[in-house]
């Protein structure tokens, strides 16, 4: 904090209102950097005016397990939509996931004539009196 007041005076202090986002570029730029330099965490926050020295560790250890990819996946929740989207504005879907939606309207399909049947039957059953309407069991 102290080297971040010698170089930013007062403001560097100050608590930022809204949360900044990086993007990819300047993140990768940041790492490519601190490698450089052989610097801590810390120098590379002062030198590039990041506020929290973890920001920058959390970048690396994104590059780390995942790679330059990681450093451009946008993070939190995506933007909602002005209203519906309808049905042929939906982007086209891989044949893979074409097929596997197939597959679960079919069985999803399936399974609803087998949940028809089975009801069909039960009360089939019940209206020729081989089966106990629902109702107190008799325990002695």
């Amino acid at each position: 904090m102290a080297k971040r007041y010698q170089q930013q005076g007062l403001s560097g202090l100050k608590a930022k209102q809204t949360k900044t986002k990086y993007g990819g570029k300047f993140k990768l730029k940041v790492l490519n950097w601190r490698k450089q330099h052989n610097t801590s965490y810390q120098t590379a926050a002062l030198h590039f005016k990041v506020n929290n020295i973890g920001t920058i560790a959390n970048w690396q250890k994104k590059f780390d397990i995942s790679g330059v990819k990681a450093l451009f996946v946008k993070q939190g929740r995506p933007a909602m939509k002005q209203g519906k989207a309808k049905e042929g504005n939906k982007q086209p879907r891989s044949p893979s996931e074409l097929s596997e939606l197939e597959a679960l309207r079919l069985e999803n399909r399936a399974l609803r004539v087998e949940n028809e049947y089975l009801k069909k039957l039960k009360a089939l059953v019940q209206k020729r009196g081989h089966l106990p309407k629902k109702g107190k069991s008799s325990k002695n």
